[in-house]
């Protein structure tokens, strides 16, 4: 079944989150009511140095606790490269820069109420300098270091859980077996 949409009403604005209420007709005339998250998009990277993969340990709000992670961020509203994102957010939160910064894909990491889209890439040949914090987050966030091994058995242990850094690990895996 087919919905066309009727149209929408904004019901609340975060600081960078919207919540929009959706009115859809279905074929047969029915109408349909969705709550959709907007979202400007973020980006989140694998970076890696060798066989050493650099994750952020931060405090995540929803879950009350840190959570061990790609670094990550949205989109600048004034400039939505995503590349651009990328390189901005391995200064924030890793203090890094990187020989290649390589595309992996997207993905929509909740696409039943939400329309963001995250950019996937892989920071190869990473350096590290001093970071650039923006936000409390990552100010109070803790670099960790993980072999590749490591790092796999971590996921294969449910250790990481989030989904960002299994896709990314995923695709990267992939790519590396196609070389």
């Amino acid at each position: 079944m087919s919905l066309r949409p009727l149209g929408r009403r904004r019901l609340a604005s975060g600081v960078f989150l919207h919540l929009d209420r959706q009115h859809l007709v279905a074929e047969d005339g029915s109408g349909v009511r969705r709550d959709v998250v907007r979202h400007p998009g973020g980006v989140a990277i694998l970076a890696l140095d060798g066989d050493v993969v650099w994750l952020v340990s931060q405090r995540r709000a929803p879950f009350g606790r840190n959570i061990l992670e790609v670094p990550a961020g949205r989109l600048d509203p004034i400039d939505l490269n995503p590349a651009r994102a990328a390189a901005r957010e391995l200064r924030e939160e890793l203090g890094a820069t990187a020989g290649d910064l390589l595309p992996l894909g997207t993905m929509l990491p909740s696409p039943g109420y939400s329309d963001e889209v995250i950019h996937l890439f892989a920071a190869v040949g990473v350096t590290l300098a001093e970071r650039e914090p923006d936000g409390f987050e990552e100010e109070e966030s803790t670099l960790v270091a993980l072999q590749w091994a490591d790092l796999v058995h971590s996921i294969e242990n449910g250790s990481i859980t989030d989904g960002k850094t299994l896709l990314a690990v995923l695709l990267w895996e992939r790519r590396k077996g196609e070389r």
